[in-house]
């Protein structure tokens, strides 16, 4: 049976939203939510019964907010609302990860009692989870103010009416939404934050691998360690550092490389030398995002706010996503960093004057054979090139005057996760193309497997098989094969963004 997830009190991680992605667990209310659901949904109806003029509630929404809907149209309203509002247009849609990842954040959001539905809408909603029903919703329809258009496509089959497309294994609709529940079902990014976290989860094994995949450069370089060691971090002390330096350091226990005499150079090129720097910074643009997204999980942004406890209902702007749209872009241009670094130590193990190799790492100089005879140097650079492109910042890209002026800024949060989500395949292949280079080059010195550190010899063994060393040319080489190597032991075997 699944593990049950309660929602309610508890601020929910990233490691919540992988499980519900990959449907893990099934999720529940906790007494205490209930409580505080019923509370909130009683101030909602006395707004209601008292005709107070409440933004979504009682009014229109956006530069509509001036108009009145009166109480027996409210029914009419909430159903329209969530209609108009899923207007389609073309575009990708969002894997059934991210769907399902999106519904469990709106739960448990809306489980916070500071949105006002009524618990039978709440009940609605967790049977479709259980049912994994899950609706469809496309991509690219949202500037980061709440995931209006796509909320209000998941929310459709809710009340009966085809969406993107329905699951038709859930329960039945419910008979209509009452007041509020339109805008609090459509008014959340969600959508983006399921997306976002589910790329940061991709990020953290791809930085991982990125790690031992320098480790394993650094075997075939024979470079020179010191510049790992532990002194040299802790003299910078910037945590990332320290916290990329032991990571390389862990992969390579037990290394003859940190043996004296063991290293060719002095001083290696930049791109060996300062992999706990530049490493280091990803780490800490890792540790920024992860602290925003993971508190978006549990922020209250739908809009009005209900506050149970007093009887309050507040207009604010919650919803707007500079902060995950900030942390995003910083994230995506470190890792452009890390992944640049990656495409220069490529070319520098198979260049004969840094490596002492023959040309290509060919067996022998001549005019067949070696990881260049491959184009893989060919193909990392297009990668890196991608990846680089992906970095350009996305925040400061909206300047539209939405709802006749009403809306005329946004975070641009989706733009950005859309385009670290771009930024993932063509980062892995780098670091694959990378691991299978150094794996190459340490075969060509005949570098004992005992010899290597401790955490890079199980990966050496599974990728160097996959290498056509000494039949190049004779069959097309796919580096596809040693790409699904790497994310499975990294990223549990598959992307749950792409």
């Amino acid at each position: 049976m699944k593990r049950r997830l309660a929602l309610g009190e508890a601020k929910l991680t990233l490691g919540d939203v992988e499980a519900i992605a990959r449907g893990w667990v099934g999720l529940e209310l906790t007494p205490a939510a209930q409580q505080t659901v019923a509370a909130a949904r009683a101030v909602v109806d006395r707004v209601v019964e008292a005709g107070i003029p409440a933004y979504g509630i009682t009014t229109g929404v956006g530069s509509q907010k001036d108009f009145g809907v009166n109480q027996a149209m409210i029914p009419v309203y909430n159903d329209r609302m969530i209609t108009g509002h899923a207007t389609l247009s073309p575009g990708p849609a969002a894997p059934a990860a991210v769907i399902r990842a999106a519904l469990g954040i709106q739960l448990a959001l809306l489980a916070k009692g500071r949105s006002g539905v009524r618990p039978a809408l709440m009940q609605s909603l967790l049977a479709r989870f259980a049912a994994d029903d899950l609706p469809q919703a496309r991509l690219g329809a949202s500037v980061g103010a709440s995931d209006i258009v796509a909320m209000s496509q998941l929310a459709v089959p809710l009340i009966g009416k085809a969406g993107v497309g329905d699951g038709g294994a859930g329960p039945a609709p419910i008979a209509g939404l009452a007041a509020k529940e339109a805008v609090s079902l459509l008014n959340s990014n969600s959508l983006m934050l399921a997306e976002g976290c589910l790329a940061l989860l991709e990020v953290r094994g791809l930085l991982d691998a990125a790690a031992v995949a320098a480790a394993m450069s650094m075997e075939g370089f024979r470079g020179n360690l010191q510049a790992w060691s532990v002194p040299v971090d802790a003299a910078r002390g910037q945590a990332g550092q320290m916290r990329a330096g032991q990571a390389l350091r862990a992969a390579l226990a037990g290394s003859r490389l940190w043996e004296a005499g063991q290293a060719r150079l002095l001083q290696d090129p930049l791109s060996f030398r300062c992999v706990p720097q530049i490493h280091g910074a990803a780490e800490a643009a890792y540790a920024f995002a992860l602290e925003i997204f993971e508190t978006e999980l549990s922020a209250a942004c739908d809009n009005p706010m209900i506050v149970a406890d007093t009887g309050a209902f507040i207009s604010h702007g919650n919803m707007e996503t500079t902060a995950c749209a900030l942390a995003m872009d910083t994230l995506r241009q470190a890792l452009a960093k890390v992944i640049e670094a990656s495409g220069q130590r490529i070319h520098k193990i198979q260049w004969p004057g840094f490596t002492g190799l023959p040309t290509s790492l060919a067996e022998e100089a001549g005019a067949i054979g070696g990881v260049q005879f491959l184009n893989l140097g060919h193909l990392a650079a297009a990668n890196v090139g991608a990846v680089r492109q992906a970095a350009h910042p996305a925040m400061l890209n909206y300047s539209g005057q939405i709802d006749d002026g009403v809306e005329d800024v946004a975070g641009n949060a989706p733009q950005s996760v859309a385009e670290t989500v771009r930024a993932l395949g063509p980062a892995w292949n780098v670091v694959a193309i990378e691991m299978a280079c150094a794996a190459w080059a340490i075969h060509r010195r005949g570098v004992a497997l005992s010899d290597l550190g401790q955490g890079l010899r199980e990966l050496y063994a599974q990728v160097l098989p996959l290498l056509p060393i000494g039949t190049e040319g004779v069959r097309i080489f796919d580096v596809g094969v040693v790409v699904d190597v790497v994310m499975e032991v990294f990223a549990k075997g598959r992307s749950l963004v792409r």
